[in-house]
């Protein structure tokens, strides 16, 4: 049994494609939230996210860490950027406490 949330969805993709059958080592298998396995907009991939999104992510990582772990949830991660949408703050701030 494979269970992948986000990321780990589209790693449970991966393993059941290479391992699934006939190799027979994949019972069952669980995506929650997943993320499909090529998220980088190409080509092949014209639905996906563009690179510069990425590249964006790890400046921001690399320059301010901790800030960046408020930036994310305060927008796209919740939606909080969406026109009329409200932020509240106490998801923002404690995200990260939960689990």
């Amino acid at each position: 049994m494979h269970i992948g949330h986000s990321t780990g969805g589209g790693e449970v993709a991966r393993y059941v494609a290479k391992y699934g059958q006939p190799q027979g080592r994949v019972a069952k298998a669980v995506v929650v939230s997943a993320v499909p396995p090529i998220i980088v907009k190409s080509e092949k991939n014209p639905e996906g996210t563009p690179i510069d999104v990425f590249d964006g992510f790890r400046a921001a990582l690399a320059a301010n860490r901790a800030q960046f772990f408020v930036d994310v949830p305060s927008g796209p991660f919740y939606g909080f950027n969406r026109e009329g949408v409200k932020s509240i703050p106490g998801t923002i701030q404690n995200w990260w406490r939960q689990g």
